[in-house]
């Protein structure tokens, strides 16, 4: 709530809707958070077109500045909310926690595949047998691999190895 941009969306929607539901709530501060980005955005580019009054795409080209792009304001808020978030939460102790040990299970699981490469489902074996050399495998399991859920890729992780790697998952794949 003390967020520039955020708090001021949450603060329109309680106004607006007082004890709207939780998820309801953030649906629609997010939807006025997206709708204020996508305004300024658009005021910005018609403000410098109509500053430039180009005549062609070549002149857009070669003006030598970036037209769609945020004001500054709302860029500098914007930094403060990434900021923010740098901090709380992608680099929090305990996700970075979390992204060691899922770190670890792509260690394990992208090596298997590359050398067992039969390891991959069925429907991929085709794109396997097309590969032609070690670069294009690569390429195929790392799209593989890449395409994986977070749980999908723990389950595999536990059905290529035996263990869980999170010893606090649950799930299917898992031992209870």
């Amino acid at each position: 709530m003390d967020l520039p941009v955020t708090g001021p969306a949450f603060e329109q929607v309680d106004a607006r809707y007082p004890g709207l539901e939780k998820m309801r709530r953030r649906h629609e501060a997010l939807r006025r958070v997206f709708g204020r980005m996508v305004e300024d955005v658009i005021a910005v580019a018609q403000g410098r077109l109509a500053s430039a009054q180009p005549q062609s795409v070549d002149d857009i080209r070669h003006m030598g500045t970036t037209i769609i792009r945020f004001s500054k304001p709302l860029y500098q808020d914007l930094k403060a909310v990434r900021s923010f978030l740098f901090h709380r939460m992608y680099r929090a102790p305990s996700v970075m926690e979390v992204r060691e040990k899922v770190t670890s299970v792509i260690d394990a699981l992208f090596p298997i595949y590359l050398q067992e490469p039969s390891r991959l489902p069925e429907e991929w074996q085709a794109d396997v047998q097309l590969a032609g050399d070690e670069t294009g495998l690569a390429r195929i399991v790392a799209d593989y691999v890449a395409g994986m859920t977070d749980r999908f890729a723990l389950q595999e992780h536990f059905r290529q190895f035996g263990v869980p790697l999170l010893l606090d998952q649950q799930g299917p794949g898992y031992p209870a």
